[in-house]
């Protein structure tokens, strides 16, 4: 019985001591066989003392981000489910949600509008004549050029493909990853302060290691991703870029 409770205590102190960690490195670490750490590890987790983080992997960080409602995100939100009952597909997020992350202060922001390429053309066109300042991507010179953020748009875009999201809302993860995706095109925000964001959240806040892997391998920008964490050096930021580094070697 000792032996038992001194095994169940040597995990429960390793979780304690990491923000982030897989079965495979508790495992590594501990050397305690991986049936034993899988019925400790689901203990913990009933017990709430860790949480799942996908993939097999775990946090011992309960609080997730919920991001703030910004009120032209919800209108828009409401007027397209209004005028599109049958339209599910879509999300609708605006850069101030994260305006507190901001290095520097953000004085104008993007309501940014995502639908599936079907039905975009007909969004656009009722949001154009509801709300000011509606642009519709095009991924071209030509739009990113003339694009002036000063403007606090609306840009309607197409939707990803199994986009990670709540309802309309876009997870965390998922605005994380378009964030890094449009920082050579739109000027709503800097590498640093995009860096920033990243190195705040995720010393705050438990993140989905499945859907930033999923995600940004969708997006084509995984080792993208893997450049900005590699430049937070503080111990947490180098644990979470291992752990996403050794799922991507798993799967």
């Amino acid at each position: 019985m000792r032996c038992t409770l001194n095994k169940k205590a040597l995990v429960k102190e390793y979780a304690g001591k990491h923000r982030y960690f897989s079965l495979s490195q508790i495992a590594r670490d501990t050397g305690l066989d991986r049936k034993i750490l899988w019925d400790y590890l689901s203990q913990l987790k009933a017990d709430k003392v860790i949480f799942d983080a996908g993939y097999g992997c775990y946090s011992s960080m309960e609080k997730v981000f919920i991001l703030p409602t910004v009120a032209r995100a919800q209108d828009i939100t409401q007027f397209i489910k209004k005028e599109f009952p049958l339209v599910t597909d879509f999300v609708v997020w605006d850069t101030k949600a994260l305006q507190s992350f901001y290095h520097h202060t953000q004085t104008h922001h993007i309501t940014f509008v995502e639908v599936g390429k079907d039905v975009l053309p007909s969004v656009y066109d009722k949001v154009y004549l509801k709300f000011q300042n509606v642009l519709r991507e095009h991924r071209s010179k030509v739009f990113f050029k003339s694009f002036d953020v000063t403007h606090d748009p609306v840009v309607i875009r197409g939707l990803v493909s199994r986009s990670p999201r709540v309802d309309h809302v876009p997870t965390l993860e998922k605005i994380l990853i378009d964030m890094f995706m449009d920082l050579e095109e739109y000027n709503y925000i800097g590498r640093m302060d995009y860096l920033e964001i990243w190195r705040e959240l995720i010393q705050e806040y438990r993140m989905d290691i499945r859907l930033i892997h999923g995600y940004s391998k969708r997006r084509k920008c995984l080792e993208g991703i893997f450049s900005q964490l590699i430049d937070i050096k503080e111990s947490y930021g180098i644990e979470f870029c291992q752990l996403l580094r050794e799922v991507g070697k798993t799967l």
